[in-house]
């Protein structure tokens, strides 16, 4: 693995074998490794991306002799993602495979040519990357998550591991549609399960900070952690688990 700085914007490199290439395509047929290039809002290589590249070695693929995946990943800096996808795009990549809404929204802006993976995606549909879930058209496909169905159970999960659970902090930014409808479909798990979800609507890291710096030991029993990424909500959340010794619940690990 080699890790490279552009900007804000960190590039690791893992070789990865190459699952999507078709059987006709000779590695000797090609003068370099097929490109994927990955892109998310997090903090480095996400289970979405160990997971692919697993699954590639699983299959039989030869490491760098087929392909190679590049991440670049934004730190929870959901404004850098165009910038970021658009480098890609310049980088001569064959395939993009993009972590996450936001992440797909950006490498869809960036190129109409170049094929489009995604993983993690609330609502392809509804966001405009595909036409369909039958008819995707253009050159974005993937897979969709159900995140926003299994929030209420991940609370639920929550409870089971702390019995004692009574109070819950939920920060989670103020204006995402995505964000507020999570807000809901816990705020309603809560009720049934009488739990008190303690929401925090923020609109800058500052106030993430300033917020979980001012909790008073015993004012919540854990912590919700939202999907991802906006504001590094989730990485402050991670700081401040380890400092405070309170209970949090991740969808993944960051």
């Amino acid at each position: 693995m080699q890790q490279l700085v552009v900007g804000s914007i960190a590039f690791v490199v893992l070789f990865v074998s190459g699952g999507v290439v078709p059987d006709r395509i000779e590695t000797a047929e090609r003068a370099r490794p097929i490109l994927i290039g990955e892109l998310n809002a997090s903090w480095g290589a996400t289970p979405q991306v160990v997971g692919l590249r697993e699954g590639l070695v699983a299959l039989g693929y030869q490491e760098n002799a087929q392909f190679v995946i590049g991440v670049r990943f934004t730190q929870g800096d959901l404004p850098a993602l165009p910038a970021a996808a658009r480098q890609l795009v310049q980088d001569g990549v064959d395939i993009i495979f993009a972590d996450h809404d936001d992440a797909a929204k950006a490498a869809q802006q960036a190129t109409s040519r170049i094929p489009i993976v995604f993983a993690a995606v609330s609502d392809p549909v509804g966001l405009g990357l595909v036409h369909s879930f039958a008819r995707p058209g253009g050159n974005v496909t993937g897979v969709a998550d159900l995140h926003l169905q299994l929030s209420p159970k991940r609370l639920e999960v929550f409870r089971e591991m702390l019995p004692d659970l009574q109070r819950v902090l939920f920060p989670y930014h103020a204006t995402d549609a995505y964000a507020m409808a999570e807000a809901q479909e816990l705020r309603t798990a809560a009720q049934r399960l009488g739990i008190v979800l303690v929401e925090q609507a923020v609109r800058t890291p500052e106030e993430v900070q300033a917020r979980l710096a001012a909790l008073q030991p015993g004012e919540v029993d854990g912590m919700l952690a939202p999907r991802c990424c906006a504001l590094n909500i989730p990485g402050v959340i991670l700081a401040a688990t380890a400092q405070r010794g309170i209970p949090t619940m991740f969808e993944a690990a960051f």
